[in-house]
């Protein structure tokens, strides 16, 4: 038993450790006694098995590879818990299975600073000590008979049995990790015929049109865009100046938000047939597959990476473009691309010989790091902005994100005066995936479901008209209309003139039937109470 504790002890010193850490720059509240508890069980669970071996190097080995492997959950969960206030949660994890390395490393190297680099110092330093002064006699002094092993095998299925009935499982990382991945790949494994099942299985689908008519219709997909830091949209900075310019062309939604603070979350339901009340029916059909069943080419140009460890659940959906196109495809240095390069893409595409076409553009948007997201020419802001969170960083990071929303500005305008310029019958609707927290509400920049704000969920909606497509199709118009984006499939199709079974006209914005409903974000939580 003594040797047992001496182990336990070297567990503990990273425990505490973290847990000093967590106390002297956040609020002690419960959840942090929770997890200090569930660490302690966490370590004599790993601790156990050493009782088990009766080879010496075997339990050296084990010995070195579960404490790196606590080490490096304690590490985790508490710079995470530094910078966002709480645990890892599932759609955490599920975020950086559907990111990459390159995306990961901007994500850590964007909210560094000074406390996290003297913890991870620290931390490793007294972890690597722990390590190389637990001698091997130590270790081989924990012996256990037959009859023990019984006993230690019993404590253990205790213990695990102990955090899955009470709420402290939530607060364990490995479990997060296995859970999520889990989840994920059954996702994924869902999607997986949408590359193959290009046209869907939609019922008594009809699209009224002229043959011979020229048809371009194009869906900007913002990434991390806030309304709320859109001149459009009454911000106080001109960080839209060339559509005010067109304002009076434009279709502007106030009341629109995102069912997600993340790309992976809301996408998925955006594109597809899935929403809130039925999430399972994102495998039942995409908006994609729907043009393509009534006679259009589809393109999909993205400025976003294909892949993350694996293929990427919105990459998965996409594919279901008759043809498509990523710019950003390999690590080095390729995440700097700027939106602007889709251009020459896109111009092919609307260009070409093709007379009825759908175009998807998925843009990097304002995405963390905004410093990549726009040329020095768009380098405008540079006066202190107006926040109730005042450190220079902060001002950095704002002036840096309304560049990138200037820049964004410039790119849709381009999109619609090329449109335009066609003289066929078009639209061009512009939307982001999500928000952004901007030290509004939060001392933070970014977006995270597990520590969220308003302004994470609101974004901008705005559609853009030819004169051939207002001639022939009336959209009834009512800008304060309370509108979730897990419906765009019934939108997209009421522009695009589609009917059918699978259509529901009292979910699309734009038509006389739209009937409102709860807008539920997260899955579980009515937006409009819980922000009232």
């Amino acid at each position: 038993m003594r040797h047992f504790i001496k182990i336990f002890f070297r567990y503990f010193i990273l425990i505490a450790l973290a847990f000093l850490f967590e106390c002297m720059f956040n609020k002690i509240v419960a959840v942090v006694f929770y997890n200090l508890f569930e660490n302690i069980i966490f370590a004599i669970i790993l601790i156990c098995p050493l009782c088990f071996f009766k080879s010496g190097k075997l339990k050296v080995l084990y010995f070195i590879v579960t404490f790196s492997f606590f080490l490096c959950c304690i590490y985790f969960e508490t710079v995470y818990y530094y910078l966002f206030k709480t645990y890892f949660s599932s759609s955490a994890i599920f975020v950086t299975l559907d990111s990459n390395i390159k995306e990961a490393s901007e994500f850590i190297s964007f909210y560094s600073d000074y406390p996290i680099l003297i913890f991870t110092i620290l931390f490793l330093i007294i972890g690597i000590i722990l390590l190389i002064k637990t001698k091997k006699s130590l270790l081989n002094n924990i012996i256990c008979n037959r009859k023990d092993n019984f006993k230690i095998f019993g404590l253990i299925l205790g213990l695990l049995l102990f955090l899955k009935l009470s709420i402290l499982i939530i607060f364990n990382l490995p479990y997060l990790i296995i859970k999520s991945s889990i989840e994920y790949y059954a996702e994924s494994q869902k999607l997986g015929n949408y590359q193959q099942n290009k046209n869907g299985s939609f019922n008594n689908i009809i699209r009224k049109s002229k043959d011979n008519e020229n048809e371009v219709y194009v869906i900007i997909i913002g990434e991390s865009t806030s309304r709320s830091h859109l001149g459009l949209y009454g911000y106080y900075r001109e960080t839209t100046p060339e559509l005010d310019k067109i304002k009076g062309q434009l279709l502007i939604y106030n009341n629109v938000i995102s069912p997600h603070a993340y790309s992976v979350g809301s996408l998925t339901k955006i594109l597809t047939l899935g929403n809130y009340e039925k999430p399972k029916k994102i495998t039942d059909g995409s908006i994609i597959q729907l043009a393509n069943s009534v006679g259009f080419e589809t393109y999909w140009i993205s400025n976003q990476r294909p892949i993350g460890p694996y293929e990427s659940l919105i990459t998965k959906i996409s594919l279901s473009a008759k043809k498509h196109k990523f710019l950003t495809t390999t690590l080095a240095g390729n995440s700097k691309v700027l939106d602007g390069e889709i251009l020459s893409e896109f111009h092919k595409v609307v260009n070409n010989k093709v007379r009825k076409k759908v175009v998807f553009l998925h843009l990097m948007g304002t995405h963390h790091h905004y410093e990549n997201r726009y040329p020095e020419s768009f380098n405008k802001f540079n006066d202190e902005p107006k926040t109730r969170f005042k450190s220079q960083e902060n001002f950095t990071k704002i002036n840096h994100y309304d560049n990138a929303v200037l820049y964004n500005d410039f790119l849709i305008s381009k999109v619609i005066k090329t449109v335009d310029s066609l003289k066929t019958k078009s639209f061009v609707l512009y939307f982001s995936d999500h928000g952004e927290e901007m030290f509004d509400a939060l001392n933070m920049a970014g977006h995270n479901e597990d520590i969220y704000s308003k302004k994470m969920f609101e974004v901008p909606f705005l559609l853009w008209r030819s004169q051939k497509y207002e001639q022939e199709k009336k959209l009834v118009f009512i800008e304060n209309r309370k509108y979730m984006i897990d419906d765009l499939f019934f939108s997209v199709s009421d522009l695009l003139s589609i009917e059918g079974d699978q259509v529901d006209s009292t979910r699309s914005i734009f038509n006389e039937n739209f009937k409102e409903r709860k807008r539920i974000i997260k899955d579980t939580i009515d937006f409009d109470t819980y922000f009232k």
